[in-house]
This record gives C-alpha cells, structure tokens and sequence, in this order.
C-alpha cells in the first residue's frame, strides 16, 4: 500500500514509525500538525468574497448638457409665398424636360413659321388677358384680368360687370343692358398643334360694330399673320395661307377698338372668331 511507504523520519524522531492502524489519523490531521505548523481551518465565505476580485461598478455618468436652441423666426407670408413660386418654377422647369407623347418638330418650309414642341400641361382654348383701353392695343402694362377659355366666338362682353337694372348711378344703356358698357384691350394667347404637315388657312372672323374702326394683330410662331389697324370690318372673314410642318406654333391676337367717343357701342356687337382650316 502507498501508506506504508511513510516513515517515521517524515514526522520527526519520536515519533513511531506509522502502522496501518494509525494512517487514516495522519491523513486527516494533516503532516502539518506533527510538523508544528498552525492547523489548517477552511476559509469562510466572507474571506472567499474578500479574496476574489471584484468587476468594477460602472458608475453614472452626468447626463450631456444640451447647448440651448435658438429661437427661430416663423417665416414671413411673402417669404413663404417666394418659396411657392420657387418650387413652382423648378416643377414646370422639370415636366418641359420630360419627353411629350407627341412627334418632335419638323423642319419649316422656306418663308414659313417654324415650329415648336408642345409645352406640358396644355388644355386646349385661350389664355385672355384684358388691359385699360387705349386707342393703339398697347399691352405692355399688367392686365386688369386674366383667365381661361375654349375657342369660341368672342364678344366684348369679355370683362363686363353684371349690374343690377334698378342702380341709377350707372348709365341707363348699361341698366338696360345688366351690365357695365366698358372697353378693353383684348390679348389672347395660346398654341397651334399642327399633326400634318400641309396647307393652312389662318382666319379671323371680325365684326367691329356699327362700321366702327378695330384693329387686329395676330403672330403665329416667330410670324405676324395680320396687322389690320384702324379698319371697318362688319361680319368680315380675313384669312392668310400657310404652309405648314408638323409642331406647335404659339399664337397671339390682339384686339381693341380704335376709338372711344361719339360712337354707339354695344358689346353684343363687338366679335372676333379665330378658326383654321387645312387645305391639304
């Protein structure tokens, strides 16, 4: 057996030499003990904890201080309103850009106007704009008004005020009319969208009222089709031909009468009709 292998020089000299009988005693008390030395007591559970390292605790931190934000300044109404106009310029800059479902523009023929692309967002009639009558169809001021309708037989019913029949502070012709008797230039604008390429009659059906002198003024494309100033015209049908390529051809008529005293006037009389026709 391994125990037997001790002797008694392992526990000093008066000690006996160790039998069988006495080895489980000396394996329990410990060679220590024979040896003088402090006997060995297991370590308590509060010297384990102060022996074994502990983690670091992790502390709190101060919460960031945040630098006080300034105030801002709600923006103004016209401010806002340039924005709008901003983003608005930027949009109709972006949908030009795009590619239109429609043949690009051809080449004009010699002597004949050229054409364009269709700008977006077209519906079809005229933009009208009316200004302060003056005997020449200067526009060059702002308009008194401005809106949208489809091609018809315009009269100078354009602009008129309804009035109620019974105001004695306006003249009698107007409260017998129900509306107001005042006299604009007329400007309309709009575009021509040629899908053929051919023979065009431009035409402007002209009624000035009682033989009293008008005047027109029509451009198609970089053109001018007619300059008829200062002419009688009753129920009068004046037309141009052209020639011309597939495209689109922006177009603006200017119309007004020439004179503004010593005349009978009556809206209702006072017409144009703008119309084209192809040939071929």
């Amino acid at each position: 057996m391994i125990f037997v292998a001790l002797t008694a020089g392992a526990l000093g000299a008066a000690s006996p030499v160790l039998t069988e009988s006495n080895v489980q005693l000396a394996m329990a008390a410990g060679l220590l003990v024979a040896a003088k030395q402090p006997r060995y007591e297991a370590p308590t559970e509060q010297e384990i904890k102060a022996d074994t390292p502990q983690p670091p605790k992790a502390e709190a931190m101060p919460a960031p201080v945040m630098a006080p934000r300034m105030a801002q300044a709600s923006p103004s109404q016209d401010e806002i309103l340039k924005r709008l106009d901003r983003l608005e310029e930027e949009n109709r800059r972006l949908r030009q850009q795009l590619p239109q479902n429609q043949p690009a523009a051809s080449s004009a023929p010699p002597g004949a106007p050229s054409p364009q692309r269709l700008p977006a967002q077209m519906v079809p009639g005229w933009r009208i704009s009316l200004y302060e009558w003056n005997a020449e169809g200067n526009t060059s001021r702002d308009p008194i008004k401005v809106f949208q309708v489809r091609n018809q037989r315009f009269t100078a019913r354009l602009g008129q005020r309804e009035i109620m029949r019974g105001d004695r502070s306006v003249p009698r012709l107007a409260r017998r009319a129900g509306h107001t008797m005042e006299m604009f230039v007329y400007k309309l604008e709009g575009w021509l969208n040629v899908t053929r390429p051919g023979q065009y009659q431009i035409a402007q059906e002209v009624n000035c009222g009682f033989d009293h002198p008008c005047s027109l003024v029509m451009r198609l494309g970089d053109q001018q089709i007619f300059a008829e100033r200062n002419r009688n015209y009753d129920n009068k049908l004046i037309y141009q031909g052209r020639e011309l390529a597939a495209g689109a051809y922006k177009v603006e008529v200017i119309f007004n009468m020439t004179k503004s005293n010593f005349m009978k006037f009556d809206p209702d009389r006072v017409s144009i009709y703008p119309t084209d026709q192809g040939t071929r």
